[in-house]
């Protein structure tokens, strides 16, 4: 169950926060490297692989404009915190690999330092009593 922290927000709102901030930051690098309706593609064919295992994350919509969580928030705010930071970080974990695959690495070296401090954040609220 979700719970709700200190200044009023549940847990799972302060986790989809961090992750929509980490997705306009990973398209807005990986969108200027590859182009939006790659980015596009690469993010469906994820989400498509990793929302078999995590069915929230069918959700997401995904346009050349951008990703937009605001179904997701709707839907699955009373979703436990770390069912939620465990499908996003298994979906990182899929993009990443394909950007090492597409690019060798060139995409993943940029996307790394954004995406790995925020991993730990969402990590640090979901563990917290």
């Amino acid at each position: 169950m979700a719970k709700e922290t200190k200044g009023g927000k549940w847990t799972s709102d302060l986790v989809l926060d961090l992750y929509s901030s980490l997705l306009s930051e990973v398209w807005e690098v990986v969108s200027a490297l590859i182009g939006e309706a790659i980015l596009e593609l690469l993010f469906n064919l994820s989400i498509k692989k990793i929302g078999e295992k995590y069915p929230f994350l069918n959700s997401l919509k995904v346009s050349e404009e951008g990703i937009s969580l605001e179904k997701m928030r709707e839907d699955y705010r009373s979703m436990p915190p770390v069912e939620i930071h465990r499908g996003f970080q298994s979906l990182f974990n899929h993009l990443l690999n394909l950007f090492s695959a597409l690019t060798e690495g060139v995409i993943s070296r940029e996307v790394f330092p954004k995406v790995f401090p925020k991993v730990r954040e969402a990590e640090r609220l979901v563990s917290q009593k």
